[in-house]
């Protein structure tokens, strides 16, 4: 075998090996940078307020019903057009993370417009909250589609801005519905003053925060999580380098977090 034929043959069983260990290989689908070709838009009225949003479906061959995971997304996309919450990082990650995981699961994706806020609290008898709107959201929901599992009904949200936003919401609704969620997962908020931690004790639940993070500190996780342990609970807390908010946001949601929280059901 002369020189120029072994160095074709060497040439060729690398670029074959190149391309099946390759992280652009099937086995290894990469991160795709818009998602809403897989989602179909809707609306949800509740007592005058309206909320948009998004879902998709993922099938897999599994049997059993679907679990309902609800994303709320962070302070820049609010608004009312229905579409800047689906192409955010955090949510991108969230889809492919239940997609190429094989997780059989319904995606719920509200939109929060600009006169309201997700971690907002009644602050009279009159106000209509975006709790109270996204329980409705979520009763409508199951009642719509029996293929839902109730006992598998997860919620998180993600803080890229200054405000409390997503993740912010989270805490509200564990502390407002504590008998609705199997896990809860909120990155970049911590819970204020208002947020029950008897009853977030009912759900498992994950925050991870910007090791630099000077916005998710109003109350520190220190004696709210002990008041969560004391009462039964399971509150992880992960402190991350990430240096930005919408770093921490868009790396938050890894395999072995979304791993975690979803392992839990009622």
């Amino acid at each position: 075998m002369n020189t120029k034929f072994r160095f074709l043959v060497l040439a060729l069983v690398v670029a074959i090996f190149s391309v099946q260990c390759s992280p652009n290989s099937t086995d290894t689908p990469q991160i795709p940078t818009t998602i809403e070709q897989h989602f179909k838009a809707g609306t949800h009225s509740f007592e005058g307020v309206t909320l948009p949003y998004q879902e998709t479906t993922i099938q897999t061959s599994q049997t059993g019903k679907h679990a309902l995971v609800v994303v709320l997304h962070g302070q820049y996309a609010n608004g009312s057009d229905n579409k800047a919450q689906i192409n955010q990082d955090a949510m991108i990650r969230i889809w492919h993370y239940l997609s190429t995981n094989n997780v059989k699961a319904v995606m719920l994706a509200p939109q929060c417009s600009v006169d309201h806020a997700w971690d907002e609290r009644k602050q009279n008898s009159e106000d209509v909250t975006m709790s109270e709107c996204l329980r409705s959201l979520i009763d409508s929901f199951i009642n719509k589609k029996p293929n839902i599992d109730t006992s598998r009904i997860y919620i998180v949200g993600y803080s890229d801005g200054n405000e409390p936003a997503g993740g912010g919401g989270v805490w509200r609704m564990l502390s407002d519905y504590s008998d609705l969620f199997a896990g809860g997962m909120s990155v970049a908020a911590d819970p204020d003053n208002t947020i029950s931690a008897l009853n977030v004790a009912k759900t498992p639940v994950l925050s991870v925060k910007g090791i630099t993070d000077i916005h998710a500190v109003a109350l520190t996780l220190d004696s709210f999580g002990d008041q969560v342990r004391d009462a039964g609970g399971t509150l992880r807390e992960d402190i991350v380098e990430e240096r930005t908010r919408e770093a921490v946001c868009r790396e938050a949601f890894s395999k072995e977090r979304l791993d975690w929280l979803m392992q839990f059901s009622k």
